[in-house]
């Protein structure tokens, strides 16, 4: 049996669990329904020791743990256990994605944006590389350059930054750890080359990052917003680090730890005047010197 079709079984499985508890029988009817709308031959029997070999898996690819109710005789996923933010957010991806394809009724009930990375096809093929640690060839094309360049690397992550996927990989050519824009990735070929995995922290690397830039100092910033900008930022942090130092009817007043790239210069531009850098003066000029650029733009 193909290793998608594994996969595609797990991920029903959580997605009936998240949504109610069940007994077997009922998830049973679940997961081979599900196959059977995929066109994928359902004429093996879902039993229970299937069933309980999928949840040991489960447990091992995603850290979510099935529990069973004697009293209800039910299977059960508790939400608050799933601690990989990432997780969640491919469940969440994964159900909308069924709820669509399940009715046609659906469809006029939800307005997905037209605009999405370019790449994204590439996914599935880089992580079987990760995971197998196979080296990786592909051509690739900066956003800058007219040309494309060939590349060999060793794939250790993929990772989401603005609506955009980037690969990240230790470049053969001179060992160093860069990021690649899957949108900027074409003739992608997965090698039989194994590779030894390098020690590299990808969580920790990108721990005060804004998107994937970390070519600067992390360094405290300190941003004012007025109150109802405020609102929209206390509900959808800019960062991790984000902490509240002040706020009143006008004003909200926090700090994040990050890298002052281009990349929070950017966010910041966004929020126009709702915004004010208070610290570091550096941060504080650079934004002084786009928002002058822009005013150029118009004279």
């Amino acid at each position: 049996m193909s290793k998608l079709i594994y996969f595609k079984r797990y991920l029903y499985i959580i997605d009936r669990l998240r949504s109610r508890p069940c007994n077997f029988n009922e998830l049973q009817e679940h997961v081979m329904r599900k196959l059977e709308n995929d066109d994928i031959d359902t004429s093996f029997e879902y039993s229970i020791r299937t069933f309980e070999r999928d949840k040991k898996d489960i447990a091992t690819l995603f850290g979510i743990y099935i529990h069973y109710d004697r009293k209800d005789k039910s299977y059960n996923i508790d939400e608050e256990e799933i601690e990989d933010q990432s997780v969640t957010r491919m469940m969440d991806a994964f159900s909308i994605h069924h709820a669509l394809q399940e009715s046609n009724k659906l469809s006029p009930s939800i307005f997905l944006e037209k605009r999405k990375s370019s790449g994204t096809e590439h996914i599935y093929g880089i992580i079987q590389a990760i995971q197998n640690r196979n080296l990786l060839q592909f051509s690739h094309q900066k956003h800058w350059e007219n040309f494309r360049t060939q590349r060999e690397v060793k794939p250790i992550a993929i990772k989401e930054s603005q609506q955009r996927w980037y690969l990240v990989a230790q470049d053969k050519k001179d060992g160093v750890v860069k990021t690649f824009g899957l949108d900027r990735i074409s003739n992608l070929k997965i090698t039989d080359t194994k590779f030894v995995a390098i020690p590299y922290n990808v969580e920790k690397e990108f721990e005060h990052a804004f998107g994937v830039e970390t070519y600067s100092t992390a360094e405290k910033v300190v941003l004012q917003f007025s109150n109802q900008q405020g609102n929209y930022i206390k509900t959808f942090p800019l960062h991790d680090s984000q902490q509240i130092l002040e706020e009143n009817e006008d004003i909200l007043t926090l700090e994040i730890y990050i890298h002052t790239t281009n990349d929070i210069i950017m966010e910041l531009l966004k929020y126009g005047s709702n915004v004010k850098v208070i610290s570091p003066v550096t941060l504080q000029n650079q934004m002084r010197e786009r928002v002058a650029q822009m005013t150029n733009l118009y004279k």
